[in-house]
C-alpha cells in the first residue's frame, strides 16, 4: 500500500506535523490447534522474509521457520530444522545472501543454520558454542559485521562470551571470546560498521539486578577497551533490552522499577543514547509505568527509530516512532491487538524497505501460543517543526485569495491519520 494525499480540485494541502504512514493489517502465520512460539522475524529481502517459529502440530519444542511476503502471505509450508530447542526457540538474521537462524538445544549446544531465499537448508546444522545458559529469553544474540557474524551467548558459569562465524563457509571460525566481567543476563548486539557493541543487565546472584554495562568488540572479534557502564541508576533493571544504531549512535531500550522490587514491580521504559566511543549521553522515556509496559524491542530505519512493547495497561503490542533525537513522533498506537484472552508479546526488525512485527499471543500462562505480524511502513515526507506533538487537532486560518491559483491549508494532528479535504460552495 502507499501513502496517500487526498488533493480536491487546485487546493493544496500542507502539513507541519507529519503524514499519515499507511499501516498494513496483522496477519496469522502460525496459528491452530498447535503451541507456537516465535523468537524473532526478519524481512531481508524488498518482498520476501523469514519468520523463525518453536512448535508444530507434533512437537511444542520444534524448530521450524516460514517464509512471507509483503504485505502478509505465507509462502510454501513450514521450513523444518530437524531439531528441538528451549524456549523461546530460534531467533534469525538476514546477511545479504541467506537467512541465518541461532537456537539452543536440549543439549545446552547453541546451533546455527543457514537457509536461502527460497526456503532451502543451505548446508547442514553445526554447533556454535556448548555449556550454554538456559534461564531467560535473552541469554544469546548476533549481528552481522561484513562477512561474519558475531553471535554472543552466556554460558552456564555466568559470563558472556562471544564467537565469530563465517557467513561464505557457513561455519564458526576462531575460537570463543569471554566477553563480560561479570555475571550477565539478557543482552542485546548492534554493529556500527566498525565495531559491535554488547550490552547486558548485570546478574547478582541472591540479589536484584541494576547495572547494564557494555563492551566494544572488533569485526574480528578482539575486545577493544574494557567492559563499562551504561546505567547505574539506583533503580532494577530487568528484561530483555534491546540495541540498535543510527549511523551516528547507539540506542539502548531497557526497564526499570519506579517502586520496590516486590513481587508485583512496574516497570518504566526508558531509552539511553551510546557514541561509537562508548560516551553515555542522554536517557529518553519510552512509556511510563502507568501504562504497565515491557519487553521494548528497538528498531532504526534510515531516519527514525521505530519502539515496539507490550503494554498490559490495555494487553496490546504498540509502537511509536522516535526521531534521533529522541523525540518522539506522534503518539503511541496499537500494532497488534490482544485475541481473547491471550496477549501479544513480541519485537520489531527493519529491512527491506518495511519494519516486520512479530509477536506471539500466549495465555496468562505464557502458553498456547499463536504467532502473527505486521508490517509497518517508515515515516515519509515528514516535516517535524521543533519536534512538537500537538494534543488536539487545529486548523489554522487561512486567507483565500480569488486572484491566486492556490490556497494553503495548514493544520495539526494528535495522531497519524489519513487526511480528506473537501471543499464544498456555502
Amino acid at each position: 500500500m502507499f501513502k496517500t494525499h487526498f488533493i480536491h480540485f487546485i487546493i493544496i494541502v500542507s502539513f507541519i506535523f507529519t503524514q499519515a504512514t499507511i499501516k498494513a493489517q496483522e496477519f496469522p502465520i502460525a496459528v491452530g490447534t498447535d503451541t507456537t512460539f516465535s523468537g524473532g522475524a526478519v524481512f531481508g529481502l524488498v518482498d520476501k522474509g523469514l519468520v523463525a517459529i518453536q512448535g508444530d502440530n507434533t512437537n511444542p519444542y520444534s524448530i521450524n521457520a516460514q517464509i512471507i511476503t509483503y504485505p502478509g502471505t505465507l509462502v510454501g509450508s513450514r521450513i523444518s530444522l530437524n531439531d528441538e530447542g528451549t524456549p523461546p526457540g530460534a531467533i534469525p538474521l538476514f546477511d545479504g545472501r541467506n537467512y541465518f537462524l541461532v537456537w539452543c538445544n536440549f543439549d545446552n549446544n547453541l546451533r546455527g543454520q543457514f537457509i536461502d531465499t527460497a526456503g532451502n537448508l543451505a548446508g547442514t546444522p553445526f554447533t556454535i558454542a556448548s555449556s550454554i545458559s538456559t534461564e531467560g529469553p535473552g541469554r544469546f544474540g548476533f549481528a552481522l559485521g561484513g562477512d561474519s557474524i558475531l553471535v554472543v551467548y552466556e554460558k552456564t558459569d555466568g559470563f558472556l562470551y562471544g564467537r565469530l562465524v563465517d557467513k561464505f563457509r557457513a561455519e564458526p571460525v576462531g575460537n570463543e571470546t569471554k566477553i563480560s566481567n561479570n555475571y550477565a543476563r539478557e543482552l542485546a548486539i548492534a554493529f556500527d560498521g566498525t565495531n559491535y557493541l554488547v550490552a547486558w543487565v548485570e546478574q547478582i546472584p541472591e540479589q536484584s539486578d541494576k547495572n547494564i554495562y557494555g563492551q566494544f568488540v572488533s569485526r574480528s572479534g578482539a575486545l577493544i577497551g574494557s567492559n563499562f557502564t551504561i546505567d547505574d541508576g539506583p533503580y532494577y533493571s530487568d528484561n530483555p533490552i534491546s540495541l540498535a544504531y543510527d549511523g551516528t549512535r547507539y540506542l539502548l531500550a531497557f526497564h526499570e522499577t519506579t517502586n520496590s522490587k516486590g513481587d508485583h514491580p512496574k516497570w518504566a521504559l526508558f531509552g539511553k543514547f551510546i557514541t561509537k566511543s562508548g560516551t553515555i549521553q542522554e536517557t529518553i522515556s519510552i512509556c511510563d509505568s502507568s501504562k504497565l509496559p515491557f519487553l521494548p524491542s528497538v528498531a532504526f530505519d534510515g531516519t527514525n527509530y521505530f519502539i515496539t512493547w507490550t503494554q498490559f495497561s490495555n494487553y496490546s503490542l504498540m509502537g511509536q516512532f522516535f526521531s534521533v533525537s529522541g523525540n518522539p513522533i506522534g503518539e503511541p498506537f496499537v500494532v497488534i491487538s490482544p485475541s481473547g484472552n491471550k496477549i501479544p508479546i513480541g519485537g520489531v526488525g527493519f529491512g527491506g524497505g518495511s519494519y516486520l512485527v512479530v509477536a506471539t499471543k500466549v495465555d496468562s500462562n505464557f502458553s498456547d501460543g499463536d504467532v502473527y505480524g505486521r508490517f509497518i511502513q517508515p515515516l515519509t515526507g515528514v516535516e517535524n517543526e521543533n519536534d512538537l506533538t500537538p494534543e488536539t487537532f487545529v486548523l489554522f486560518q487561512n486567507y483565500p485569495n480569488p486572484f491566486n491559483p492556490t490556497t494553503t491549508f495548514t493544520f495539526t494532528l494528535p495522531v497519524k491519520s489519513f487526511v480528506s479535504l473537501k471543499i464544498f460552495d456555502a
